[in-house]
């Protein structure tokens, strides 16, 4: 779930959260810290989740998405120096409230969405004729030249590799022969 930061999917921090163990670390350690929303039940129950971006691991689950949980649970934690956040504003005044001390930051994910939405605003105000490309159309043309040699040097080469493994196989090596052979 990158959007929180942490290299796994959403259904595996469900499955712990399930099991009722989110991770066991000291309020006093925590430094950075990530809140979003997440559903219980899909689109019908929201909860707030926290988790310790430096440890990548859930601390905490919430059982509802409310400025005053949130703050609650912030103020307990005067260690935190940096809040991640989406752009909803219960968690922009729970961190104002609940941790005044740290620095608010938009995480990644919604980085992203706001370039984005910034860029389809643009277009939209200036239309698609006033735009002008960033590459010149020679760069344009150079580039995708050069990535059309690159993707058939790239199919040569696996084709290579696949006619010496039917080589081999034809010369009657055994799968695992060819593997120690071949690497």
């Amino acid at each position: 779930m990158h959007r929180l930061g942490m290299p796994i999917s959403d259904d595996t921090i469900l499955r712990q959260l399930k099991r009722g163990n989110p991770a066991s670390i000291q309020k006093d350690t925590i430094r950075v810290v990530g809140i979003d929303d997440w559903s219980w039940r899909h689109s019908s129950r929201y909860g707030t989740i926290m988790v310790d971006l430096e440890r990548h691991s859930v601390v905490d689950v919430l059982e509802d998405r409310s400025v005053e949980s949130a703050k609650s649970w912030l103020q307990e934690r005067p260690t935190i120096e940096v809040v991640s956040r989406d752009r909803c504003g219960l968690y922009a005044q729970a961190a104002r409230e609940g941790a005044p001390q740290a620095r608010q930051v938009a995480d990644r994910f919604h980085l992203v969405q706001n370039l984005r939405e910034a860029i389809k605003e643009q277009m939209s105000v200036y239309g698609h004729a006033n735009v002008r490309p960033i590459l010149s159309e020679d760069a344009i043309a150079s580039a995708m030249s050069q990535q059309r040699r690159a993707r058939l040097a790239h199919r040569q080469s696996r084709q290579e590799i696949f006619d010496t493994l039917q080589a081999l196989r034809q010369q009657g090596l055994t799968y695992s022969e060819i593997a120690r052979r071949t690497g």
